[in-house]
């Protein structure tokens, strides 16, 4: 068997337990992803209001993200409907695009090498058992979006041509790089840089394309954008996530992304491939090593978020690849090989069947075994209290009931009811009250039961004081219905009178 239909299937194998495990999961989306799925829901139903519509939609998506990702499950929602399950398969696609695009990006590299099948069959089997980058492609998020666009961009500046349709496909990545994201350039930066010279003479005709077609959406939102990367990079929103520094960086991207095993075998074979020198670091290794560079910028960073550095791991499976492609004689190649898959393999297969939550790394381990809570019962009860084009707010912020996935719940039926918090870690009752009066809330929420006492303390902190308002009358409300959304737990929808 050839190398790389072997990688062929180990990628298919692999994406075919995503698919398993994105259909066996039963919990909701939690926050972003809902988010996310809120948006995508939205502009599918606007396009088929018009294209007018859609074109509002899609200027207004986010204000502080971009919305490319939000898109791309719209063919699917044309042949089953609007599903959260049908949007995360996408994920899946963009994980095989970023395998394939990688093992690509290896071909270029290695253009004249005996090696060269070899180190790209062996980047693409890599990408594929990376387990953050498996993990985010189960879930509805934009990582695996953008990681697969920085892969393509690896693969199109690598083979740079002085052909005149380069400088469209460079422009194409640019833009839909933007609208994926507005960190986008700082992953294809390094290796941009790297070959300058032979990007040159397309700088020009790409950076307008780029620039024009990622001004669909930043035209009416870069200001928002702009402040919200500031906060989520060096901010209040960092402060959120931050980590121990710059020395636990390594640490946090073994424990978060890698695991300790699988990057015990990236550092044992890249080790092993760099003590024969000039050998090692010739230009594959140069550019693999530049895709790696933004490492460098979240070591430094405040926000330890892991999912964060996925775009630059397939750097570091290229790395790898052209490191155990390198070894002298093939019983070190072949050895190099096997470490590599049998780690990766061993972890993929502990993080997709066997850890339960709590012992599994992010956005892996097994499949949820608890029922999803009834959103759709709320959102009817919500939608008849606060009208199906008012706003509800919800006062409760826990993974499996939100203001993000109950707004999702929503969009997917093309109801204009709006979900909001009570606001992101509210601690004052005064300033919840008065964020239900300026966002023009028109129902609201509260839920109670055994189980809400699992929710995150520090994000229901005015829960208890918005209840003592309706309870004493100061916040004016009426109960219109009681709704069992899961055992042990009811929501009590309450109508807010006018005059709040």
């Amino acid at each position: 068997m050839t190398p790389r239909r072997a990688a062929a299937l180990l990628v298919g194998a692999v994406l075919a337990a995503g698919a398993w495990r994105v259909a066996a999961e039963t919990a909701a989306p939690a926050w972003d992803d809902a988010w996310y799925l809120e948006v995508s829901f939205r502009l599918f139903h606007a396009l088929g209001r018009g294209l007018a519509d859609f074109a509002a939609q899609w200027a207004g998506a986010f204000r502080t993200k971009a919305p490319l990702v939000s898109l791309l499950p719209l063919p699917l929602y044309a042949l089953v409907g609007p599903s959260e399950k049908a949007a995360a398969l996408t994920g899946l696609v963009l994980h095989g695009a970023t395998c394939a695009f990688t093992a690509a990006t290896a071909r270029e590299l290695w253009r004249d090498d005996e090696r060269r099948e070899r180190a790209a069959a062996l980047a693409a089997s890599l990408v594929a058992l990376t387990p953050l980058l498996y993990g985010l492609s189960r879930v509805f998020l934009v990582e695996s979006l953008l990681t697969a666009l920085t892969a393509a961009a690896a693969w199109r500046v690598a083979a740079a041509r002085r052909d005149a349709r380069e400088a469209s496909v460079l422009g194409l990545l640019l833009g839909l790089g933007l609208l994926a994201k507005v960190t986008f350039p700082a992953f294809v930066a390094g290796f941009v840089w790297l070959r300058r010279g032979a990007l040159a003479p397309h700088a020009r005709a790409a950076l307008f394309l780029g620039s024009v077609l990622a001004a669909t959406w930043y035209a009416f939102n870069l200001p928002f954008v702009l402040a919200f990367a500031w906060s989520a990079a060096f901010g209040r929103v960092a402060a959120d996530y931050a980590g121990g520094g710059p020395l636990s960086f390594p640490f946090r991207l073994c424990a978060g992304a890698l695991s300790w095993p699988f990057a015990a075998a990236l550092a044992l074979v890249t080790a092993a491939a760099a003590a024969r020198g000039r050998v090692f670091f010739d230009a594959g290794t140069r550019f693999a090593l530049a895709w790696l560079a933004p490492l460098l910028l979240f070591a430094a960073g405040v926000n330890a978020e892991p999912r964060l550095v996925a775009p630059a791991l397939p750097g570091l499976a290229l790395l790898a690849a052209g490191a155990a492609s390198s070894l002298e004689g093939r019983a070190p190649r072949v050895a190099a090989a096997v470490l590599l898959l049998a780690t990766g393999g061993g972890v993929f297969v502990r993080e997709t069947f066997l850890a339960p939550a709590g012992t599994s790394m992010p956005w892996s381990g097994a499949p949820s075994r608890e029922a999803a809570w009834d959103r759709d019962a709320l959102v009817t009860a919500a939608a008849a209290a606060a009208g199906e084009d008012g706003v509800v707010a919800l006062a409760l912020e826990d993974r499996r009931l939100n203001a993000n996935n109950l707004a999702s719940a929503s969009a997917a039926r093309g109801l204009a009811l709006r979900c909001i918090s009570l606001g992101y870690a509210q601690s004052s009752v005064e300033g919840a009250l008065l964020r239900l009066k300026d966002r023009g809330a028109t129902a609201l929420v509260l839920v109670e039961g055994e189980p809400v006492a699992q929710a995150p303390g520090f994000l229901n902190r005015a829960n208890a004081g918005v209840a003592a308002a309706v309870e004493s009358g100061r916040l004016p409300a009426r109960l219109t219905a009681s709704v069992p959304v899961a055992p042990g737990v009811t929501a009590r929808v309450y109508r807010l009178a006018p005059s709040m």
